[in-house]
């Protein structure tokens, strides 16, 4: 017997070390047969909430992997303009 673990979202997951919220997941199949997902994710970074923003993937792994270049972009942005200029950017 098979079983199969999913979970309705929303829901949360943690991103090196920050929260993210998986809002919706729409599967989508292409004329070629490929399935791929589009999902809508919303970041919490220090108190900030992002806009609900789009991630289209293949996979789990390529999710966690696409979140966590997200994250790493909003760190590089504090690091070099401030908490403020990552408030300005993603909300």
């Amino acid at each position: 017997m098979e079983s199969t673990t999913f979970t309705l979202p929303p829901f949360f997951i943690e991103v090196d070390g920050v929260k993210v919220e998986i809002v919706e997941v729409s599967e989508q199949k292409l004329v070629s047969g490929d399935t791929f997902y589009i999902v809508s994710c919303k970041i919490y970074y220090d108190n900030i909430v992002s806009k609900v923003f789009p991630l289209y993937v293949k996979s789990t792994q390529e999710l966690i992997d696409k979140l966590k270049v997200e994250v790493t972009k909003l760190k590089f942005i504090e690091y070099a303009y401030g908490i403020q200029h990552v408030k300005e950017v993603i909300s």
